[in-house]
């Protein structure tokens, strides 16, 4: 027979009940009835209730249609389902019945903990006055009972190099008054984490089944010491050879003597002129010299290979002399105390004394450029 709110709360209790009277007839459905009378009662109250509430008509419509809807769920064992549904019943009117359905949904979902906190104040919703819950009066209490010796514990403890470790079961950090001591869980898998300064020092998967209680110690072995690494050699940093300044004297000594030796060389010309008006004058003008002429032909010659060798050192002089000056500036220092020049260097310009210069009759010293 099907639910027809609109005649009002009386109405629909004598509804549910008729609904449940029906049920029970047959044997076969008997626990299934018992399941759909509670459930008809809780709707009852559920009208009842709301009519006196702030909720509004919608809410309270919507509100039958779902537990309606999570009744037939949870009798066709989809616990899951009839839990979410019997959710959103509760999000429009709390009522001891409904606490009692999400309870026992939890409950078979293996959600123990929260099954037994809905037991818990689905008892305390039913002792309210005019709660008009007496069904569940009747069984929450043993239904309690019945949960907690089902419900695993499990009790961790520090062990050695744990004393200051910070201790996490499954993800939320225990307290000091929770270390030590038996705390309930869910069956099955539990992770417990120690952790030193926020680093993970120690971590254990434990699974309990219904009813079973361990003892979990949390061990952080010290950390060791790290391997030392072969340090690789490091190069050091290549810096660039240091810049000395050049000296100039070199490009002003060169100058100098090479402006001298041609102001020999002048000098030696004229000697050399002075010789040839003289061997004009003993010779008459002609090629026939008398014998006193002689000496005047041998210092003409020697003074034309002077004044050649001191004019030809002095031009080489004043040039090498120049190119000194001009690259006397900073230089950077390539060479090794052997002489040897760095790679990619080139050797600068040298100077080198030869006893004679080329092409003179006659002693003399002279400088040769070598580059």
């Amino acid at each position: 027979m099907p639910f027809r709110p609109s005649r009002g709360p009386g109405a629909a209790r004598a509804s549910a009940y008729r609904l449940a009277s029906d049920m029970t007839r047959s044997s076969a459905g008997a626990s299934f009835a018992r399941r759909v009378a509670a459930a008809g009662v809780a709707l009852a109250l559920l009208v009842a209730q709301g009519s006196a509430g702030a909720q509004t008509k919608q809410e309270l419509d919507k509100a039958r249609t779902l537990f309606r809807e999570a009744v037939a769920l949870s009798a066709a064992n989809d616990w899951s389902g009839a839990l979410s549904k019997f959710k959103e019943v509760a999000q429009v009117r709390m009522t001891a019945q409904v606490a009692f359905n999400i309870a026992e949904c939890e409950e078979h979902l293996g959600k123990l903990l929260a099954a037994l906190g809905n037991y818990r104040l689905a008892s305390s919703e039913a002792a309210a006055p005019n709660a008009n819950a007496p069904e569940v009066a009747k069984q929450v209490d043993a239904r309690i009972s019945a949960l907690e010796a089902r419900i695993p514990k499990m009790t961790i403890a520090r062990g050695e190099g744990a004393e200051t470790a910070t201790i996490e079961l499954d993800g939320v950090e225990l307290g000091s008054a929770q270390i030590g001591s038996p705390i309930p869980v869910d069956p099955g898998p539990h992770t417990v984490l120690g952790k030193v300064n926020g680093r993970e020092g120690a971590r254990e998967t434990v699974t309990l089944a219904e009813s079973e209680t361990k003892d979990v110690s949390v061990t952080i072995a010290s950390a060791p010491l790290p391997k030392e690494q072969p340090v690789a050699p490091t190069q050091p940093d290549v810096l660039p050879p240091p810049e000395i300044p050049g000296s100039k004297v070199p490009g002003i000594v060169v100058t100098g003597l090479g402006v001298a030796s041609l102001g020999a060389g002048v000098v030696f010309l004229i000697l050399r002129q002075g010789t040839l008006d003289d061997l004009d004058e003993l010779c008459g003008g002609d090629e026939s010299c008398p014998p006193s002429a002689k000496s005047k032909a041998d210092d003409g010659k020697l003074f034309t290979g002077l004044a050649e060798a001191t004019i030809a050192a002095g031009v080489v002089g004043v040039a090498v002399g120049v190119v000194l000056l001009a690259t006397s500036g900073k230089k950077t220092a390539t060479a090794t105390a052997t002489g040897v020049l760095a790679p990619g260097r080139q050797a600068k310009p040298s100077l080198r004394f030869v006893g004679a210069a080329p092409g003179a009759t006659a002693g003399g010293a002279s400088l040769v450029g070598s580059f």
